[in-house]
Order: structure tokens, then C-alpha cells, then sequence
């Protein structure tokens, strides 16, 4: 009977069963959907974009109702990060012509905003040029988007009725392509699927769990590990001001190859676009800080031996030497020599480009500062083929351009008597000043004036000038000095951050005249000048810092190690102890700490401070060597010979090898270990032939 039940019960063919299967899965998802969607579960993509602007799943502009009820397109909430808010209407208006200004961070007006970028000055002159039309310039700059990811957005703006697509993008090329390198290497299908899942309930939440399990699921020894890690004592500051980000890029002729190709590919897809949409085009050429900022990272030539690096690099010390001392002509001599053992170091061109410069030598100086940035082999500065490929695709598609580097020259050999870009017309290596932003505005409607994209009255029309004047005035009067110091304190960071502390003291500087006492645009001058060891100008800078009781707790402890270097030990130790009360976990105060103590003589607190040092970050050799030199100290040599020995088999720390077997011999004549005691005063006149103690230490030894 059961089997007879078995054959009667009729079966599902493997299509059904896959439908019926599907169909469950479906409801599923949907019913976990609904029930995220009742407990007020967002998707990522409402307060972010998972994707960077690379998919166009996720548009830049919204469409929405303002108070009055009118339906505009306004910046998506999830793009704030990259984006200024902008809005404009969604019916566009009979004698309306609708702008969109696009590139990175320069069109979007960093280190500010909108307010005083090109495209303001461009919305508010545009009336007064040629009031025959209303105007409306909406800034679509994205912060370090480079021209495929502009290209992408222009798809999405073609659709809003565009007149004219204005573009700088210029500068970011190399930084896109290592920084979003898996974003380019997916497919264009691949990035529409996951964004169009990104914005479910459902991806968010299983986001989350995964990146919560990543974060916990790793064994407590490497946890340990990756924590110390960033707690080097002697490293700390190298780790995180030379080599984070630089560090990624080397030099590759293919990989940059590639970049340019990409990029004026991307160039006539711009234009592409731009004639689909029944839209005029205009390109800008790049402009950049070329005095006031050095190279982002040099790198040696991959066949240049370790004696031709050290030769270069101490010829370049020398010379920096010379420049500090206003020799200028020995220090150009110096820099030459070193460019003959490697032409493809840009920090000897940057360095010889100064050295012309003081001595009016202009045009040597122009081009060694070009070749500077040529050479970064972190190119976060447009190199000259940027400048060609554009002048290279406007011409053959006879599309206007704005010359602003031929522009910006003229007015800056007007202002300064030379042509060479400072800190006068940049607040950083790309990013110009209010007033040129306004320069760049009226080469603009220029160039769109000669291109007959905008009629009206010449830029130079004495009877508009007052007009244009108010303008000005008008936008001056509306910046937020507290702002504008706030993104000047940042720009130091920034630069602090990437080792280059010349630039970010000026930066700095710059905040504190708008924010005079804002504490941490204080701290980043004072951390640089005590970077670049001047020293009397950041213990200035310390005590304003601290001035009557003034709290600053990032401060202590780099000012107790000031304090140390300088020999005011007290005043250090004081400051130290504060910092480890703070922070007591932190190896690097502990061993900055132990050297006060080492200095003072106070050998068991010494041997302490090293000791909870080497707990919190084992085997660190300078650790070890202080550690030894403290027990020494304490007459502990037992335990002095233990650590020495151990620290000699795992490797001494460099440029301590001769005071390590010197300082080990040491010790080991306090236990009466002679023959080896010599053994390692021989070991150290091995390493320094003219060591005096270890000399010495043998001249006592027995015949």
C-alpha cells in the first residue's frame, strides 16, 4: 500500500521545483526587507556611497520638493562627503542656461567650499557679463574624483538639460588609480549589480555582520601583534608621517603609460557626452604650487648602487647646508653633482630650483621646478602630459580651453616680477587662493565668450568693473574666518601627515591668523618646527601651547621629548610623567621617559620605564639597549649581561652596533668575564677603530 501511495503521488518537474524554490527565497528576503524597513533599519547607500561615484546606480543629484513646493534636483545626502550642496530647478526656465563645473577638489573649492570657489564667482559675475540670459552654475567638483569618475557623472548630469560642461580635472589621475585600483579593475556590469543590492536593507545588514566578524574573528596573539605594532618607540613618527600613502607609489613608466592613455581616452568620452547632450564643452589646463612645495616622495634609480645613494644623498645634505648658510652658488654646484648620479631625483631638483631662485637665476629655476614635479614619483600634481593631452583633444575637436597656466603666469610675473607659482597664488601644491579662483572665473567667461558659448560684455568693460568689484566685495564679506582656519588647520594635518613639514607650517601659520588661539593649529606648528629641529622656535610655540595651565594632553609628551633633546630634563620628566599618567599604555612615553630618567641618573626608575616599555612592545633593540645600560647602572650587571646577550643575538639597533659591544664589555668586566669582556672591546674597534673607551679599555688588558 505505501508504495502503491508513492507511485499515485504525483511529481514535480525540476522547472517547477526550481520555481517554487526561487519563489520562497523571494518571499523570504522580502519579508526580511519589510521587517528591517518597520524597525527603521537605513541602507548604507541612504547616508553614504559605498561605491565612490564609480557606479551610476547611485546619481549625485535627488530630485525633491523645496519649501514652496517646487520640485529641484538637489545633492544626494550619501554624496555630501565628496559633494557641495547644490540644487537647481527640475523645470528649467525659457531663457535659463544651466552650467555644470566639474573635476576634483579645486572645482569644488577645497580646502573651502563652494562659497569662493570658481564656480561661485562664476554664478555671481555671469549676470552682470550678459544679463540676457539666467544664469544657473551648478558646482559638481568631486573631492580627489579624477576624469573617469567625472566622465561617469556627466552621463547622469546630461539628463538635466545641460548648456555647458565646464572641466578641470586634472590632478588626480595617479591618485585614483591607487587608491580606487579594485574599483577599476571591476566590471562595469559587476559595480551595477552590487550598487543596485547596496541599496537593500538587507546588504547593510549583512555588511555590518561580516566587517563585525572580520573585526573580532582574529586570533588575540595577532590582535596583540597589529596593536604594537603602531607603538614603536623609536618609529612611531616615521610610520605615520613619512610613509603612509607615498609609500604605495613607486616608479613604474608602464602603470603611468597606462594612466595617460586612460585619461585622454576619458577626455574625448567628456566631449562625447557633451555633443549628445546638445551641450557646449570647455576644458582648463592644470596649474600648480611649484616653489612652495616639494615632491611628494623621490626615489632613487632601481641600478644605482648603495655607494652612489649614500653619495648622493650626503652631497645633498651638503648643499642643504650651503643653502641655510646663503651659499647658494656652492649648493647649486652640489645639487648638480648629485643629478649626475641620479637626474630622476626630484627632491634635488626641487632643492636646486630654490637655490636659482635666490640667486633671480628664473628661468633655471622654472625648470627645475617643472622638472620636480615631473619626477614625483607620487604625482599628485599634473604632469606635463595632462597639459598636452588636452591641448592635444581640444584641437582636434575644436572645443575651447582655458590656458590657465599661460594666464596665471602673466599675472603672477605682474605681482612678483617672475613667473613661478608660491604660496602667494596656492594654499597647498594644487589648490588656489580665493583671488584666483576669481581669476580663473573671468578666464572662463573669456574663453566661453571667444568660443561664442556667452555673449554679452568684454571682462574689461570699464562700466562693468564696478559691478564686478562688488562682487567681490560681496564674497569676501560672506567667508567664515573661523571656517576658513578650521580647513587651514587641516591642511597642516594633512601635510604633517605626509612628512612635509615646511608646507604645513605655513599652513598653520595661516590658521592661526584666522584662529589665533586655536590650539590645535599650535600643536601642528609646533610638531613640525621640532620635525625640522627648530627646536627654539617650537619650545615657543610649546609654551604658548601650555601657557597658564593651559591643558593639551596630545602635547605632553612630544614636548617632553623636546625638552629632553634640549637638556632641560626636569621640565621633561615632568612633562613625560603626565603624558604616561594619560596614557599609560603608550611604549613610546615609557621609553621617552627612561631616557630622562637615564640622563638624571635615576637608574632603578630608568630600569623601570624600559621595563614596562619592553612589556608593552617586547624586543624592541633600542629598548633593550637602554634597558641594559639602566641595570648597568643600577649594578644589576648579571642582569645587564642577560639582556646585552640577548639583544646581540636578535640583532642590534642601528647605529648603536659599537656602543652595544662596548657597553656589553662593560658589564662583563663587573662579573669578571675578562677574556670576553676584551673580546667585545675588540668587536667595537672592529665597527669604530677610533672608539676612545674601547681604546682605552685595552690598554688596561693584560700583556
Amino acid at each position: 500500500m505505501v508504495n502503491a501511495a508513492k507511485k499515485s503521488r504525483p511529481r514535480l518537474s525540476f522547472r517547477k521545483k526550481l520555481l517554487f524554490s526561487g519563489a520562497t527565497t523571494l518571499f523570504f528576503f522580502l519579508l526580511l526587507e519589510g521587517l528591517l524597513t518597520l524597525v527603521g533599519f537605513e541602507p548604507v547607500t541612504s547616508t553614504e556611497d559605498p561605491f565612490v561615484g564609480f557606479s551610476s546606480r547611485l546619481p549625485l543629484m535627488q530630485l525633491t520638493v523645496d519649501p514652496s513646493g517646487n520640485e529641484i534636483y538637489k545633492t544626494a545626502k550619501n554624496k555630501l562627503v565628496w559633494f557641495n550642496d547644490q540644487s537647481f530647478p527640475k523645470k528649467k526656465g525659457p531663457k535659463t542656461k544651466r552650467i555644470f563645473c566639474m573635476g576634483g577638489s579645486t572645482t569644488y573649492g577645497h580646502p573651502y567650499w563652494d562659497s569662493t570657489s570658481f564656480s561661485r564667482w562664476l554664478r555671481d559675475c555671469l549676470p552682470i557679463i550678459d544679463d540676457s540670459s539666467e544664469w544657473e552654475v551648478i558646482n559638481a567638483g568631486g573631492i580627489s574624483y579624477a576624469s573617469y569618475r567625472v566622465a561617469s557623472l556627466m552621463e547622469e548630469l546630461a539628463q538635466y538639460e545641460p548648456d555647458i560642461f565646464v572641466i578641470y580635472s586634472v590632478h588626480n589621475e595617479f591618485l585614483e588609480r591607487r587608491t580606487y585600483q579594485g574599483m577599476f579593475e571591476r566590471s562595469s556590469l559587476s559595480l551595477q549589480l552590487q550598487s543596485t543590492l547596496a541599496r537593500t536593507r538587507i546588504w547593510t545588514l549583512t555588511d555590518r555582520v561580516i566587517k563585525q566578524t572580520n573585526r573580532f574573528g582574529k586570533t588575540s596573539s595577532m590582535e596583540a601583534k597589529d596593536s604594537k605594532r603602531d607603538l614603536l618607540p623609536a618609529e612611531v613618527d616615521e610610520i605615520l608621517n613619512h610613509t603612509v600613502g607615498p609609500i604605495d607609489y613607486h616608479r613604474d613608466e608602464e602603470w603611468r603609460r597606462k594612466v595617460l592613455q586612460h585619461y585622454e581616452s576619458n577626455l574625448k568620452r567628456m566631449i562625447a557626452i557633451a555633443e549628445k547632450a546638445g551641450a557646449k564643452i570647455l576644458f582648463v589646463t592644470p596649474t600648480s604650487n611649484e616653489m612652495d612645495c616639494s615632491p611628494f616622495k623621490s626615489e632613487f634609480a632601481p641600478k644605482l648602487s648603495e655607494i652612489e645613494r649614500s653619495k648622493l644623498l650626503g652631497l645633498g645634505e651638503d648643499a642643504s647646508n650651503d643653502f641655510r648658510k646663503g651659499s647658494f652658488e656652492d649648493s647649486i654646484q652640489k645639487f648638480q653633482e648629485a643629478l649626475k648620479i641620479d637626474p630622476h631625483f626630484a627632491e634635488t631638483h626641487y632643492r636646486l630650483g630654490q637655490s636659482y631662485l635666490k640667486l633671480s637665476r628664473i628661468k633655471e629655476a622654472q625648470q627645475s621646478f617643472s622638472q620636480a614635479i615631473q619626477e614625483d614619483v607620487c604625482p599628485l600634481r599634473a604632469v606635463r602630459e595632462i597639459r598636452a593631452s588636452i591641448e592635444r583633444v581640444t584641437q582636434e575637436a575644436g572645443v575651447p580651453m582655458v590656458d590657465f597656466e599661460k594666464e596665471l603666469r602673466t599675472l603672477c610675473e605682474q605681482e612678483q616680477g617672475h613667473p613661478i607659482f608660491g604660496e602667494g597664488h596656492f594654499l597647498d601644491h594644487v589648490h588656489p587662493t580665493v583671488e584666483v579662483h576669481r581669476e580663473l572665473a573671468l578666464w572662463i567667461i573669456q574663453a566661453m565668450q571667444n568660443g561664442r558659448l556667452v555673449a554679452g560684455k568684454s571682462i574689461h568693460d570699464s562700466k562693468i568693473l564696478p559691478d564686478l568689484e562688488k562682487v567681490r566685495s560681496k564674497v569676501l564679506k560672506e567667508i567664515d574666518k573661523n571656517a576658513q582656519g578650521i580647513s587651514m588647520r587641516n591642511l597642516a594635518k594633512v601635510f604633517h601627515w605626509a612628512g612635509k613639514f615646511e608646507e604645513a607650517i605655513r599652513s598653520a601659520q595661516s590658521g592661526l591668523e584666522l584662529i589665533p588661539d586655536d590650539p590645535e593649529s599650535r600643536f601642528v606648528l609646533a610638531r613640525c618646527l621640532q620635525n625640522i629641529r627648530k627646536n627654539e622656535e617650537s619650545l615657543a610655540e610649546y609654551e604658548k601651547l601650555f601657557d597658564r595651565g593651559k591643558e593639551y594632553p596630545r602635547a605632553l609628551q612630544p614636548f617632553g621629548e623636546l625638552l629632553l633633546t634640549m637638556g632641560h630634563w626636569n621640565a621633561a620628566k615632568a612633562y613625560l610623567l603626565l603624558a604616561i599618567v594619560r596614557e599609560p599604555k603608550n611604549a613610546s612615553g615609557h621609553f621617552s621617559l627612561g631616557l630622562v630618567h637615564l640622563r638624571l641618573e635615576e637608574f632603578n626608575f630608568a630600569a623601570d620605564s624600559f621595563a614596562e616599555a619592553d612589556r608593552l612592545f617586547p624586543n624592541d633593540p633600542y629598548t633593550l639597549y637602554y634597558l641594559a645600560k639602566s641595570k648597568s647602572g643600577e649594578a644589576k650587571f648579571l642582569e645587564s649581561v642577560a639582556i646585552f646577550e640577548k639583544l646581540l643575538s636578535s640583532g642590534s639597533p642601528r647605529g648603536y652596533e659599537a656602543e652595544v659591544h662596548y657597553s656589553y664589555g662593560l658589564a662583563l668586566l663587573k662579573v669578571e668575564r675578562q677574556a670576553k669582556a676584551f673580546d667585545e672591546f675588540e668587536a667595537t674597534l672592529k665597527i669604530d677603530p677610533s672608539h676612545a673607551g674601547a681604546l682605552e679599555q685595552l690598554a688596561r688588558s693584560p700583556p
